[in-house]
């Protein structure tokens, strides 16, 4: 016993090899000791060694195989080994052993997701609907974006962030003289879409006027992105091995003033610290299409389409709007020239319809439209991101359409410039719903490719809308799926107004304000300042929209 405490203290010192030594050392002396196993199991999980650790959990499993708990924990291992399989039949059976395990149906609902397995998605869907239903298994706030329905995100994210305990902290009066200082705070800075999105803005902040923090609580992956984030940050500062209390004591050691989360509830986050209130400005910002549901979050910045002040209570930050978009852009990015075809594995003559959105993306209903118009369009193809574990999947669900699978072309991945250049030879992008185009939406239209896209009821839902009616072509929004699958079959018959199509948005690529990254700048900048006079005023977080400049 007194092994097993050593080792559990240890594990939550975060002195992980110490831990393990401990739990080892135990079960050289009771190998059927399955609370030991579990620990150590998790311990591996922590330290990146997935093997070991789904080993050890199977080893556990063995010995006591009705633990809800084993299989959830199984579960999530094998989510963050990308065995998306394995981590949705392991979520299936926590359930079916209790199904009140927290957010088990959500877990199992993304990991289906992602591989395009559609198999339990009637049954899912139900259940993540009736999530925020206390007589109901939690549904996690990220898989409500999947669903068009702002009351449940809301209700969802709320009952999440309640299971949050505050801490007791002293309460900022007032901040250190000089420039504001911004946080960032991410578990992507590295190669990810966000930080595609964001790092250009980093550099180009006015420091005369603000200091840079990035907190990083991710993996360094060693890619030029995550170079570029040390290099404009004034200061860059790794958290990824910091527990809560750590990363807190970090975060108020840095004197921040506006504490922005570029998570919300994705994977790594770190949403349970703003009710600690580390920073007098607390902000959600451009990673998480949602609400948080924390009480700690002050802010959510968003567009005037995308968040309308009339959607406000489905929110649980105040909202600020920025004068054109709420997304930033790098405008100055150098790509290789375009490749032909035949290089991309496309056919020389026919529509090549695309849909490079990520797999979990992909609604069935949605794909139901997508086969019907290949059906219409002789000879047309859909052009999708590669995903080897979802490939086969996708492929069958083609044919049970009663759609050839080889009309189906997966483009392997590609860093960004590579990609971006193979974009144009896409004729149509075909969007996603409810979770529409975001970086993706913006990838297209700077590259000229017409996007097709339906409006929903959330943030996530109008993205792509906010992004295509900035660019001048609000006639590419739908309101349903009838007129989506009109608009784009008529289109694909017709290449003079999709080349039309193509040449407005190559004169608005120099004009719009989706480009004009120092007017956006301007913009964020301006929000920041007004965010922290109000607290500096002694007034409560309200909302606001951003004068535009100039």
């Amino acid at each position: 016993m007194k092994l097993l405490q050593d080792g559990y203290q240890a594990q939550m010192r975060g002195q992980l090899e110490d831990a393990a030594r401990a739990y080892r050392k135990l079960l050289q002396k009771a190998p059927d000791a399955v609370d030991a196993i579990h620990l150590l199991a998790m311990v591996r999980g922590k330290q990146g060694r997935y093997e070991d650790s789904i080993r050890l959990y199977r080893d556990a499993l063995r010995r006591r195989p009705d633990d809800a708990k084993l299989w959830y924990n199984l579960g999530l291992i094998c989510n963050a080994a990308d065995l998306s399989h394995e981590a949705g039949n392991a979520y299936a059976e926590a359930v079916a052993r209790d199904p009140a395990t927290p957010e088990c149906l959500g877990l199992w609902f993304a990991a289906r997701r992602r591989l395009c397995d559609w198999s339990d998605h009637a049954r899912l869907t139900a259940a993540l609907e009736a999530g925020a239903d206390p007589a109901h298994a939690p549904a996690s706030p990220f898989d409500t974006l999947m669903l068009d329905d702002p009351d449940l995100q809301l209700a969802v994210a709320r009952r999440r962030m309640a299971r949050s305990t505050p801490e007791r902290v002293d309460a900022i009066t007032e901040r250190a003289p000089g420039r504001l200082r911004i946080g960032y705070l991410s578990a992507d800075f590295r190669e990810h879409p966000v930080t595609h999105l964001l790092v250009r803005l980093l550099e180009r902040h006015d420091r005369s006027r603000f200091e840079v923090v990035a907190l990083s609580v991710g993996i360094d992956d060693g890619s030029t992105y995550r170079a570029r984030v040390r290099q404009a940050a004034d200061r860059f500062i790794d958290c990824a091995g910091d527990d809560l209390d750590a990363l807190a004591r970090r975060i108020r050691d840095a004197g921040i003033d506006i504490l922005v989360d570029l998570m919300g509830h994705t994977g790594g986050n770190r949403v349970d610290l703003y009710s600690r209130r580390l920073a007098p400005v607390q902000v959600s910002y451009l990673g998480y299409p949602g609400t948080t549901g924390a009480a700690g979050m002050d802010y959510v910045i968003a567009d005037a389409a995308t968040l309308p002040l009339s959607d406000a209570a489905t929110f649980s930050e105040q909202v600020v709007h920025l004068p054109d978009t709420y997304q930033p852009c790098d405008p100055d990015l150098v790509l290789p020239p375009t490749p032909d075809r035949a290089a991309c594995g496309l056919p020389e003559e026919g529509v090549v319809f695309c849909a490079f959105n990520s797999p979990q993306k992909i609604d069935p209903a949605m794909f139901d439209v997508w086969m019907g118009l290949l059906r219409q369009v002789p000879g047309s193809v859909l052009w999708l991101l590669a995903a080897p574990a979802a490939e086969a999947n996708v492929r069958r669900e083609a044919q049970a359409r009663d759609v050839s699978p080889e009309r189906l072309v997966f483009a392997p991945r590609a860093g960004v410039a590579e990609h971006l250049a193979r974009v144009p030879l896409a004729d149509l992008f075909l969007d996603t719903f409810p979770y529409t185009a975001h970086t993706t939406a913006n990838d297209m239209l700077r590259m000229g490719v017409p996007v097709v896209t339906l409006r929903g009821r959330t943030f996530a839902s109008r993205v792509a809308a906010s992004l295509v009616t900035l660019m001048g072509c609000p006639e590419l929004v739908t309101q349903d799926a009838e007129a989506y699958v009109a608009l784009a079959l008529d289109l694909a018959r017709d290449p003079a107004r999709r080349a039309a199509l193509r040449a407005r948005l190559a004169d608005a690529r120099a004009t719009s304000p989706l480009f004009r990254l120092d007017r956006y700048s301007a913009h964020l900048e301006a929000a920041y300042e007004e965010m922290v006079d109000r607290w500096q005023r002694g007034l409560p977080p309200a909302a606001f929209s951003v004068p535009p400049v100039a």
